[in-house]
């Protein structure tokens, strides 16, 4: 089983008893969904509904039998209590680039430091668990709890593609902020 704990956070292997909140938390119209990539437009609730059943595979099946790394952990409160999610996907397997995701859905926890301590954790785990050289995530200038995350873990800001995105009556730019594992503090 996968459980680091920080000091206000923890990130954990999924669990039968995140279902409920996911199930709301996942809808379409949540507000965490604004910042979220948004302008590749909200999900479907079929689509939802399929996250969520990956989801709930992920919570039962015997945890011997999931990948190390895991793809994916509940980002969780000192109560347990679900406060979002960490995972990573292949930007380009071949090359081994993989790109890391976070999402705090509760906007009471946003601005708390609950983004920048997940994915400090989950940094770590990924160096720990592959022979990744660097990791990153991409952003855009709209969402500026990402862009403060990356600065205070001292990634690096790698990428600003301007004027890239036209979202919500504006232009934003697309960024990606990455680390190297030489870098990053053991």
């Amino acid at each position: 089983m996968v459980h680091l704990r920080g000091r206000r956070i923890a990130l954990r292997d999924w669990s039968v008893d995140d279902l409920p909140a996911l199930r709301e938390w996942l809808a379409p119209e949540q507000p965490w969904r604004d910042t979220d990539g948004p302008y590749f437009g909200r999900p479907t609730h079929r689509a939802v509904a399929e996250q969520l059943n990956r989801l709930t595979v992920l919570a039962t099946v015997p945890r011997d039998m999931l990948p190390t790394p895991r793809e994916s952990l509940a980002v969780v409160d000192g109560d347990d209590g679900l406060l979002g999610q960490v995972n990573w996907y292949w930007e380009d397997e071949q090359t081994d680039w993989r790109r890391m995701g976070l999402a705090i859905y509760d906007q009471r926890g946003w601005g708390r430091g609950y983004g920048s301590a997940a994915l400090a954790l989950w940094t770590s785990y990924l160096f720990d668990t592959t022979d990744a050289l660097r990791l990153d995530y991409a952003t855009y200038s709209g969402n500026p709890g990402m862009i403060a995350v990356g600065r205070k873990l001292g990634f690096t800001q790698e990428a600003v593609f301007r004027q890239a995105r036209r979202w919500s009556g504006g232009v934003h730019d697309a960024i990606v902020f990455g680390v190297l594992r030489s870098e990053w503090p053991t």
